[in-house]
């Protein structure tokens, strides 16, 4: 990128993966950029959100592999994790990131402003806190999302939390039962029964994870059921009361009422955009459905300001913000810039891992009317072998008369890291036969990719047995 015709002044507000990207993009093309935010930098995915989950699972995967070390004399009865060390460990991998977000601010000349900005008009943000007024030339909203919490009867009572407040518990519950089974919910059912806390989940879709594909999800499902998390679907949380010092949470499901008691109950339903301290109204931002509306240069009606990341709704996902960022201010500098919104991958970093880029099999099989679909068991994997972890598959969706890749699946041990070269697949609209033609290194778990393509070509995959006629 070059830099700007003239310094003007950015006014950022949000100092997570999409406002800081946003303010360092900015100041190293010469804009002067000050940067608001009214808690920690690095905002939910820094310090709520992925790195410090990312953080328990880790660990928490770690102990669960200790106690399946029998055969060299481990005792896994006698095996007992500290959580406060734990969570010792995880703080310090999320302050070790915040500093560093810290120091990049600072040498990017950026001015930080601690506090909660608020609109009073379209170029004039007050900082509520101190009363301070910022004028701005281009003003970016990064303000990000919020925990859902549903009106559900007794939802306010102690001992019922967030994933704010899962991620700040100093003792290990004995007993957790969990509203909503997605992304974060799977998630935090893996690390407490990692821990051999007893978990229930409350789903009310058919099952975990369902906005991925059925059978990646339940692959996961499975895994969780047979490691004892008590699951389950078409179901919901009727009410919570207090139990006995503990807490009783009524559920319909499709046997029929039932009442699980739990010490905590943590709510994971979602998450929102975070925009009405900000007043986007005093500005004439328009906000639809939730979410700030923006065009697809993430520009808002209100040709000066933009928004990325969560505040736009979507996928609310800590790259899609970091991209967005990019693309807003290469935008309001005049520069060219393609988001590449159909190659936005997604994970999940349970025990199988789920791992997934472009159109579901469900969409792609409402788009595409001729579809390959090619799959790969990684108990045909050299590499998932030697690992000793066989569950999963790579999965490739195909156009049937282009052979475009459209869409890639994956559940099993470390497949978020086959994530790079599934989206580059997608996004650079490589076919069947490009991924076929490339050599991948032996033995990897990357194969899988070039195997699943092969099979979605002409069931040719070397380490499969030929399809029947």
């Amino acid at each position: 990128m070059s830099s700007a015709a003239s310094p003007r002044h950015l006014v950022v507000i949000g100092g997570g993966i999409g406002g800081y990207t946003a303010a360092i993009r900015a100041a190293r093309e010469g804009l002067t950029v000050t940067l608001v935010e009214v808690g920690a930098l690095g905002g939910t995915c820094l310090n709520v959100g992925c790195i410090p989950t990312k953080s328990l699972l880790h660990q928490s995967l770690q102990f669960r592999e200790l106690a399946t070390l029998g055969h060299f004399g481990v005792d896994p009865e006698a095996l007992k994790a500290d959580f406060g060390v734990v969570m010792h460990k995880k703080n310090e991998a999320v302050q070790k990131l915040v500093r560093g977000v810290a120091t990049l601010v600072k040498r990017n000349r950026i001015t930080l402003v601690q506090g909660m900005a608020e609109f009073t008009d379209a170029r004039t943000l007050r900082v509520r806190e101190t009363g301070a007024q910022l004028v701005a030339d281009l003003i970016v909203i990064a303000s990000g999302s919020e925990p859902i919490v549903p009106p559900i009867p007794g939802v306010e009572l102690a001992g019922v939390v967030t994933s704010d407040g899962a991620l700040a518990l100093t003792a290990l519950p004995r007993r957790v039962l969990i509203v909503g089974g997605g992304v974060i919910g799977a998630e935090f059912a893996q690390i407490f029964s990692d821990l051999r806390v007893q978990v229930t989940v409350v789903e009310k879709m058919e099952r975990l994870v369902p906005e991925e594909d059925a059978d990646v999800t339940i692959v996961l499902q499975r895994k969780l059921a047979r490691q004892g998390v008590d699951i389950a679907t078409s179901a919901a949380v009727l009410g919570i009361r207090q139990v006995d010092g503990a807490l009783g949470v009524r559920c319909s499901t499709p046997a029929g009422a039932r009442e699980v008691i739990a010490d905590t109950v943590l709510v994971a339903v979602g998450r929102r955009p975070r925009w009405k301290e900000l007043a986007p109204e005093r500005a004439g931002i328009t906000v639809h459905a939730g979410a700030i509306v923006t065009d697809d240069h993430c520009r808002t009606v209100v040709p000066h300001v933009y928004a990325v990341g969560d505040v736009r709704g979507g996928l609310l996902l800590a790259h899609k913000a970091a991209a967005e960022a990019e693309c807003a201010v290469a935008h309001m500098l005049g520069q060219p810039w393609s988001m590449a919104t159909r190659a936005i991958p997604r994970a999940v970093y349970t025990a199988p891992e789920i791992a997934a880029v472009g159109l579901t099999e469900a969409q792609a099989r409402a788009q595409h009317p001729h579809l390959k679909i090619g799959k790969f068991p990684f108990a045909a994997s050299g590499k998932a072998i030697t690992n000793g972890d066989t569950d999963g598959f790579v999965k490739i969706l195909a156009d049937g008369d282009t052979n475009q890749v459209v869409g890639v699946a994956m559940v099993g041990a470390d497949v978020t890291n086959l994530l790079g070269e599934a989206t580059l697949a997608v996004q650079m609209e490589l076919t069947l036969p490009a991924l076929m033609e490339t050599i991948h290194a032996h033995p990897t778990l990357t194969e899988a990719l070039m195997e699943a393509a092969y099979d979605a070509y002409n069931g040719g995959a070397i380490h499969l047995p030929p399809p029947t006629a």
